[in-house]
């Protein structure tokens, strides 16, 4: 994708955060247009900021390994990434540049992935009943099915679509696994 396309469809999906009444908190500028697969980063990915006391997060998560072979299937590079830090980008961007070329390279079996990075959402929840309470983050992962795309600009629009859904999940994960009732309003 081209640069002015990506800055089109981030503005859109500032956008739409806003047509739904709520803040997006997303630095395109930290991405490349060419690099939209969740593969070749890792960590915190954006926050829909619904309310005072009620946010959505967005993260790249995963245990990156991977290999990628030459044409003859010789190892070429390899890397391993348990701590969402995008080390694959710093590793294979000697011989893969792009989305295109990262598919490419997984379609022709050069890339070998034993595991790879996915994008969820979770929460953060904070009570407006008690005073200076500190927001308390929600996992979702092993209570719901709360992955998304692996392309990021399409993983926050499928949020923002889905919003009230995944308002839903945190707020009722929230009383019910964390004891976080009233106040979240």
């Amino acid at each position: 994708m081209d640069r002015k396309n990506y800055q089109k469809k981030c503005r859109a999906l500032f956008k739409k955060a806003h047509e739904l009444g709520v803040e997006l908190i997303f630095h395109p500028e930290d991405f490349d247009c060419n690099r939209l697969d969740c593969l070749w980063y890792g960590g915190w990915l954006a926050t829909i900021k619904v309310s005072e006391t009620l946010a959505v997060e967005l993260s790249i998560h995963g245990d990156v390994r991977a290999t990628l072979n030459d044409r003859h299937g010789n190892p070429q590079a390899e890397v391993t990434d348990k701590g969402n830090t995008g080390r694959f980008s710093k590793q294979m961007r000697s011989y893969l540049n792009t989305d295109r070329q990262l598919r490419n390279a997984i379609r022709k079996g050069r890339l070998l992935l034993q595991n790879n990075n996915w994008i969820e959402y979770d929460g953060t929840v904070k009570r407006n009943d008690i005073p200076d309470a500190e927001a308390e983050y929600i996992d979702l992962g092993v209570i719901c099915d709360n992955l998304l795309g692996d392309n990021i600009l399409l993983a926050i629009g499928q949020a923002l679509d889905s919003l009230e859904d995944i308002k839903t999940q945190i707020t009722e994960v929230a009383e019910i696994d964390y004891g976080i009732a009233g106040g979240l309003k």
